[in-house]
């Protein structure tokens, strides 16, 4: 039988207004318990309704129940190519497999086509990573726990509905011959799975990555919705997304977006016991935000035919970057605020103190300096590491904003290095882009005056680019 929807039945309707009062939420939440957001019913979680349940401003529900016992499924390979029907123009990319040691394979069921991620599985090596069958596997048990951790805090500050959504199962199964080991190298034979797997909601659409190896496909960032680009940016720096780039971000038919691959956030990216940076316990770095490693790179990229700047959240909030947050989402960042990190790690399962720690730090700060000076205070460790820890050939480079260095192959490298995630921050690059807030569920804006364009844009922070004939939206795109 298909899951059961798993709406409260006494749960209000969800106050979508945009101008709602912050103050109508109750913030005594400290101390209660929630029920999970929805069953899961032989592996399966009917995601549609639980992202219609989370989206209720009253609902507390957090995180998927237990998924009790093994189920057997049909484990299907993710190949051939994808692309989206309103491109006509570009041809359809292959799916990316990764150069981690993980395996994604796709479930078919009657009630949806989730993806399964395994960490390591026994009898296929992928990129030499060897697990034996009935070994405990400490990072298979790390990710699992984060993933976990990760569902019930975004369902709690509702930003559920810009990520995939994810839960573990216990899997039994057979992988078909032919599995990628490496870049060149398949498995011979079939594998036979029999462990715990991360299942993730289906994300439509193709990764951003694919859509900017077309030629229409780029335009397509023109449309999305304003609110997703600031949501997924709060998404990011809130639970600390420390790699977030074009190819874990989803772009549907109708240029809505979605993240995925969220399992190594929180602060599991950085976190080393007993390294030189044991105090670095977060490190975000995506493309939503600037003065971040990835959107600085990518801000005056000619990848994506240069429009990948329009993705910084200043392009759509306003070039202050200050936010007007939506009442679920204040209510769960004052809950951080006055619990104890001690309390937040019991309260949500986090593997860390430290994730527990950083965690309320980002959200006090956000609630007390705003957005842009909370993404400041949050990297200012990493802006220690690259004023003292940067190696020889990289110092050339440290503190220099974009235009002050000279193009080369050293530039390419430093705007990619890794050791610290800051960057200078410097104005947007939005191409003219209109901000699209029509429809939206939450106005982000705090002066919604703001619709960006040359208009919006010009003499307040956010630097403009002529648009060219290329970087138009093509009229040849149908739907």
């Amino acid at each position: 039988k298909p899951p059961h929807d798993p709406r409260a039945p006494d749960a209000d309707p969800a106050d979508t207004g945009a101008e709602a009062e912050a103050d109508d939420v109750d913030e005594d939440v400290v101390g209660q318990t929630y029920p999970t957001c929805a069953p899961c019913d032989e592996c399966m979680v009917d995601w549609v309704a639980v992202s219609k349940r989370v989206s209720e401003r009253t609902d507390q529900c957090r995180g998927t129940g237990e998924c009790r016992g093994a189920c057997d499924v049909q484990l299907l390979r993710i190949n051939g190519t994808y692309g989206l029907k309103k491109l006509s123009k570009d041809r359809p990319q292959a799916r990316d497999l990764g150069a981690s040691a993980a395996t994604v394979m796709r479930v078919e069921t009657p009630w949806g086509n989730p993806f399964v991620k395994f960490v390591c599985v026994p009898g296929l090596p992928r990129h030499h990573t060897v697990c034996e069958k009935g070994e405990e596997n400490p990072r298979e048990k790390r990710l699992i726990q984060n993933t976990e951790s990760l569902q019930k805090l975004a369902d709690f500050c509702g930003l559920e509905s810009i990520s995939s959504r994810s839960w573990i199962a216990h899997v039994r199964g057979r992988m078909p011959a032919g599995m990628p080991l490496t870049p060149t190298e398949n498995h011979p034979t079939p594998v036979d799975v029999d462990q715990l797997g991360i299942f993730s909601s289906p994300a439509d659409g193709i990764a951003m990555s694919a859509l900017c190896a077309g030629v229409e496909g780029p335009s397509l960032l023109f449309d999305v919705p304003a609110y997703q680009i600031v949501e997924a940016a709060l998404y990011d720096f809130i639970f600390c997304a420390g790699d977030r780039h074009t190819q874990n971000v989803f772009v549907d038919e109708d240029s809505n977006i979605k993240l995925i691959d969220n399992d190594n956030l929180l602060g599991e990216q950085v976190f080393v016991p007993g390294s030189f940076n044991e105090s670095r316990k977060c490190a975000v770095s995506s493309l939503f935000i600037p003065g971040s490693m990835e959107s600085w790179r990518l801000r005056r990229s000619k990848y994506c035919r240069g429009l990948l700047g329009t993705l910084d959240y200043r392009c759509h909030a306003g070039p202050s970057g200050e936010v007007n947050l939506k009442p679920k989402l204040q209510q769960c960042l004052t809950h951080f605020k006055k619990s104890s990190a001690n309390d937040i790690q019991a309260e949500f399962g986090l593997a860390e103190l430290d994730f527990a720690e950083s965690l309320k730090q980002r959200a006090t700060d956000l609630l007390d300096v705003g957005f842009p000076a909370a993404l400041q205070r949050a990297n200012e460790f990493e802006k220690n590491i690259m004023f003292t820890k940067a190696p020889d050939n990289k110092k050339p480079f440290v503190g220099k904003k974009w235009d002050e260095i000279p193009p080369s192959s050293d530039k390419d490298t430093f705007a990619a290095w890794r050791d610290s995630m800051w960057r200078p921050l410097e104005p947007a690059v939005c191409n003219g882009l209109r901000a699209n807030w029509d429809n939206a569920p939450w106005d982000y804006r705090t002066d919604k005056s703001f619709i960006g364009g040359e208009e919006g844009a010009d003499g307040i922070g956010i630097e403009l680019q002529r648009i060219t004939v290329e970087m138009t939206r093509p009229k040849t795109i149908q739907p």
